[in-house]
């Protein structure tokens, strides 16, 4: 049984066990630290106590905003439905809470995750310019993901 948990005292070693080979084009495993670190919100997924998902957000913006720093699951435990269930959750949590909304980039040559953004409700093209001003700017080859609660 999969079980999603919010920023509880994870093991540091096991986020990065989960996201350092999934993003190691993109960090060191010091900025992946960094990244983890910086992180105001942590889901992860476990299953038979290994963790095997996790998604680092940050509030972000005086709009009642969350930014997705990283998401992942492992690699042998993806198309399984974890990446969808851990959304769901956080959606819910931030439904909950409060929050207008969720941004993230993915790259535009990741269809499987924009395929999962999309299924959950996020959209490529939005136009709110009152959010858009605090958003973190991204590079030219990255696709922006919003989803409105």
């Amino acid at each position: 049984m999969i079980e999603i948990s919010h920023n509880l005292n994870y093991p540091l070693y096991h986020l990065e066990d989960v996201l350092f080979p999934l993003f190691e084009k993109y960090y060191t495993n010091d900025s992946l630290r960094v990244t983890i670190e910086s992180a105001n919100h942590i889901w992860c997924a476990y299953e038979n106590d290994k963790c095997i998902g996790c998604v680092l957000i940050t509030d972000i913006g005086s709009y009642g905003g969350l930014y997705v720093l990283l998401f992942g699951v492992r690699k042998s435990e993806q198309r399984r439905g974890i990446g969808t269930y851990l959304l769901e959750n956080i959606i819910k949590w931030s439904r909950k809470h409060g929050y207008m909304f969720i941004y993230l980039h993915t790259a535009y040559d990741n269809e499987d995750a924009i395929r999962l953004y999309e299924k959950v409700g996020f959209q490529k093209e939005f136009h709110q310019s009152e959010y858009t001003k605090q958003l973190p700017q991204c590079e030219s080859d990255v696709l922006p993901m919003m989803l409105f609660i």
